[in-house]
């Protein structure tokens, strides 16, 4: 790999933590005034290695180059000394504050270097937004700005300081076409100044028409680094995948949906701020997998169905009558429950036991004369305990003790507990090793088989096609592909969700 002329320089990093290689003896060059698209599949690298170009994490080997300088010190603060600035999908600014505070924030202008200069604070964030096209009144405070506002303005200030290479982290996810293309202009403006842009991102249609050079990761090892011009989306998917997508008539949106009077859950066009006119239904005692990239839909129509958000069209049946939940109480009382993705800060009561978080939705079921009775709680807590395999030294032990793939059991649990009739888990598998997502996937299947709808909702496709009955696709909002999990393949759905535009028009 030919790394003439590069800003910066990554060369055989790797990057491990326990039980996973992160990063393999990967190779990466960033040229001063380009647009260089990092892409990969969930679980392929590029968080971990955009956090060591940032100094978030240091490398276990290799080294990375900076101007030519190799980086000795690790940490977000000696990244940005060095000129590179990370704009997250969701940006770090301080809503009280306004757009010239928080550019300037730790170097805004002082008079006489006691009070601060405001005037000249003012003076110095429109120049800089004039100088790039942006049109953001600077005494505007941060909370009232849109989300390509906010964007711009994180951007701003990383000019303020000088940033020579810009990390650009999945900037589009939550903005609309027209705001996308706000945001290209921004970036194309940028590189005319010379500023290197690494731009990570899964939409491959926005990667052809901005980037200049492409490099795909695949389980934490460097794949490919190529000449955008020189590629077609179908080729970068297959480099992601591994293998070339085959697409079937079968995988058009709707394929495979369930939709007949056994249905427990049918959502009829169905939209959010996300989802567009989503209509889907699930029957009772089928696993359906939904996947698609960060934003795309999938966590959304979580939200909808615990009712954490009420949709703006479209209507809701759950068993033959309408549902609409208006929060978490109605939902669980109507049979429905949600395993968060992350259960120790949204499930799970930390401090409290593995039978206390299990038995909070049914405290009825354990009082005795008005009295909770706690050995019935140890004796239903001990039967999940086996039943499920949790793995704890006691009923009693807190539950923050407990590893991820525990503490999803004990959630499981709890939705068991509720009398779940159609269960909603997000990311069930995330962060837990190979026998636990085996066993996770042995208690979804046997919850199913007892007659519970469940929904996974999961970024990782290839997890999803080892344990659920149907695959639902989706893109930007949309159902790209409703199909039997038997009749498609990781590389067809990735094909999908990364939207080629082969595949979606097929």
């Amino acid at each position: 790999m030919g790394h003439e002329g590069a800003l910066l320089e990554v060369r055989q990093v790797g990057k491990s933590f326990p039980g996973v290689q992160a990063l393999a003896g990967v190779d990466l060059a960033v040229r001063a005034g380009e647009v260089h698209a990092l892409v990969g599949q969930n679980g392929a690298g590029k968080s971990t290695l955009v956090r060591c170009i940032t100094g978030v994490h240091a490398p276990d080997a290799g080294e990375i180059v900076f101007a030519g300088e190799p980086i000795r010190s690790w940490s977000p603060k000696h990244a940005a000394d060095l000129g590179i600035a990370v704009v997250h999908q969701r940006t770090r600014l301080l809503p009280s504050l306004s757009v010239a505070e928080n550019v300037h924030l730790g170097h805004l202008p002082t008079r006489g270097g006691l009070l601060v200069d405001r005037r000249a604070a003012h003076r110095r964030t429109r120049d800089l937004l004039a100088r790039f096209g942006l049109d953001v009144d600077p005494t505007t405070p941060v909370s009232r700005l849109s989300m390509p506002e906010r964007q711009e303005v994180a951007i701003a200030r990383a000019l303020f300081r000088d940033a020579r290479m810009l990390v650009l982290d999945e900037p589009t996810a939550a903005l609309d076409a027209e705001q996308a293309s706000r945001l290209f202009a921004l970036v194309r403006n940028l590189t005319r100044e010379g500023v290197a842009v690494l731009y990570v991102s899964h939409y491959l249609e926005e990667i052809f028409d901005l980037a200049d050079r492409i490099t795909v990761l695949r389980d934490g090892r460097l794949v490919s680094t190529q000449p955008t011009s020189t590629l077609t989306e179908t080729e970068v998917v297959t480099l992601m995948a591994g293998h070339r997508p085959v697409v079937r008539g079968a995988a058009g949106a709707g394929a495979g949906t369930a939709r007949d009077a056994d249905a427990l859950l049918e959502l009829e066009a169905v939209s959010t701020a996300v989802l567009r006119e989503l209509t889907l239904a699930v029957a009772p005692g089928e696993i359906v997998g939904v996947t698609g990239v960060v934003g795309a839909g999938g966590h959304e129509l979580a939200r909808v169905l615990y009712g954490l958000t009420r949709p703006g069209a479209g209507r809701m049946c759950l068993d033959g009558e309408p549902y609409t939940p208006r929060g978490p109480r109605q939902a669980i009382r109507s049979g429905v429950f949600l395993v968060p993705e992350d259960p120790a800060q949204e499930g799970l009561v930390p401090v409290m036991s593995v039978a206390g978080n299990i038995s909070l939705v049914d405290l009825k079921g354990i009082r005795r004369g008005g009295v909770l009775d706690l050995r019935r709680e140890r004796r239903a807590a001990e039967d999940f305990r086996r039943r499920l395999r949790i793995a704890t030294p006691s009923v009693a032990t807190p539950v923050r003790s407990l590893s991820g793939g525990n503490q999803q059991k004990v959630l499981l649990a709890k939705a068991l507990t509720a009398g779940a009739r159609l269960l909603v888990l997000e990311e069930p598998t995330q962060g837990v090793d190979v026998h636990a997502k085996e066993e996770i996937h042995g208690i979804v299947r046997s919850v199913a088989e007892e007659g519970t709808a469940v929904i996974a909702v999961s970024t990782d496709i290839r997890d999803l096609l080892e344990f659920v009955d149907r695959i639902v696709a989706f893109r930007r909002g949309r159902v790209v592909a409703d199909v039997p999990s038997g009749l498609t393949s990781y590389a067809e759905i990735l094909d999908l969700t990364v939207g080629s535009a082969e595949a979606v028009a097929s």
